[in-house]
């Protein structure tokens, strides 16, 4: 079997096992964000919509777009141009306090079906995109499947199997030949969006990446992170390992570890991030599973 290539990105500071080399580093981005410092190569993740943001800091008395667009002060993410336009003065605010070494991902959220579309995303994106790469053509660029939020009016676009299917068959519109947009899919989120976690059925995670086989190019990275459930019944995200997401049935993890695998096994290496924030104990379990699957490469 071969393997798939995975670049490590250092999440939170947590150390990876000692044998995985992993010299990316995951830097916060969000609206809350006055500066960012990072010495080394950095993937910025930007605001992603979950919560309130209070948008009080100082460079946003001038950036009236992004101020504007919220509900219950949820930031509207690629609301319009104009917002696009904020939102890159903002990314160049964080990367000029770092020295003006920009990062070598960026990774974006999508808006909320309220008032957004992929087509109406895919135009505003478009726009901001020739702006972005006018300076930082080096830049990777990344959207990443989002579930969950506090937002009261809508649901992010880019949600459930389907969207990232439909999304993929965008992209792949001559007219977007140029716009350099992948996607990261963050599978706990697709879990989140489309099965019981209290009874774990994997046929539409199966059917999901036998599916986006025909658009793998377009795929960029994954997410990854644990689960664990209360004695209340109540599951906490980003935290715990595979065996506590599964409640402790191996084949279930394996079969889903082999399917992501034997999806994305054409050899071209994609970045890894690993959303655990229960400590390096759970991030430790869950490499020592993907390694079964996946190869981590500098």
């Amino acid at each position: 079997m071969i393997k798939p290539k995975l670049i490590p990105i250092i999440y939170r500071n947590i150390n990876y096992p000692s044998d995985i080399k992993a010299n990316i580093y995951e830097i916060a981005g969000n609206f809350d964000r006055e500066s960012i410092y990072s010495d080394t190569p950095y993937s910025l993740h930007t605001e992603y919509s979950y919560g309130k943001r209070k948008l009080n800091t100082p460079i946003f008395d001038n950036l009236i777009n992004i101020k504007e667009r919220t509900k219950k002060n949820i930031p509207q993410l690629w609301f319009n141009k104009e917002w696009a336009d904020d939102f890159l003065l903002f990314i160049k605010h964080l990367i000029k306090s770092n020295n003006d070494r920009p990062p070598k991902i960026l990774e974006i959220h999508p808006p909320f079906d309220d008032y957004s579309s992929f087509n109406k995303f895919m135009e505003i994106f478009t726009y901001f995109h020739n702006k972005f790469i006018i300076d930082y053509s080096d830049t990777t660029i990344l959207i990443e499947n989002r579930y969950g939020s506090m937002y009261p009016c809508g649901k992010f676009i880019l949600l459930k199997c389907a969207d990232i299917i439909e999304f993929c068959k965008i992209l792949k519109n001559p007219k977007y030949i140029n716009i350099k947009l992948n996607i990261v899919i963050d599978y706990p989120q697709i879990f989140s969006a489309e099965v019981n976690m209290n009874d774990i059925k994997l046929d539409k995670i199966i059917k999901f990446n036998e599916e986006i086989k025909d658009y793998i190019d377009l795929i960029g990275g994954f997410h990854m992170w644990g689960k664990t459930k209360s004695d209340k019944g109540k599951w906490s995200a980003h935290t715990g390992d595979f065996n506590t997401f599964f409640s402790g049935d191996l084949e279930l993890k394996k079969e889903f570890l082999s399917s992501v695998s034997s999806t994305f096994n054409d050899g071209i290496p994609r970045f890894f991030v690993p959303e655990v924030n229960s400590g390096e104990k759970d991030l430790n379990s869950i490499i020592k599973d993907m390694k079964k699957y996946f190869d981590f490469i500098e």
